[in-house]
């Protein structure tokens, strides 16, 4: 049971600081844009997360936006709330039925990858005049998510164990 206890803990502090990190996500920009030539930059521009949906809505690409928007903010909050209810002994209403949605959003968790690549592909252009800069928030976010499926993992085995053990 103490190792249930510290297992538990552990995942705690993982979702706690994968939380941090998620949050800085949004905070850093994603990427660094701009015109210039040489040394010198005439117009400069930083992309965070959250004006990447107005990015693609304006756009007209409504099915990517929403997409970024369900698996970057709806999802992993929904999976915060979750993991950090599970982990810290409390059950929700239909605790099983979430936790096997959550388990199949689980297997979609690479999309975020994937969004965060289009976004940066579809904004990234490698050429003398547009310049263009990874920022912090990629890696922040990327660190968030490695950390979520991480917790998520953890707490899985733990869900299973307990299961186990209450049959």
């Amino acid at each position: 049971m103490k190792g249930t206890n510290d297992r538990r803990t552990v995942a705690l502090i993982i979702l706690l600081a994968s939380a941090l990190f998620f949050i800085l996500g949004f905070m850093f920009p994603l990427l660094q844009t701009g015109f210039g030539f040489g040394p010198f930059t005439i117009k400069k521009d930083h992309i965070y997360l959250h004006t990447s949906f107005n990015y693609f809505f304006d756009q007209g690409e409504f099915f990517i936006g929403l997409l970024l928007l369900l698996f970057t903010i709806v999802f992993p909050i929904l999976k915060y709330i979750f993991l950090f209810a599970t982990l810290s002994g409390r059950k929700l209403p239909s605790h099983q039925f979430i936790n096997t949605a959550l388990e199949i959003i689980n297997k979609w968790s690479m999309l975020d990858v994937f969004v965060v690549a289009v976004l940066i592909l579809n904004m990234k252009f490698d050429s003398d005049i547009i310049l263009s800069k990874l920022g912090s928030g990629t890696t922040l976010f990327a660190i968030s998510v490695v950390l979520l499926m991480t917790c998520s993992f953890i707490a899985g085995k733990l869900i299973n164990q307990q299961g186990k053990t209450e049959k």
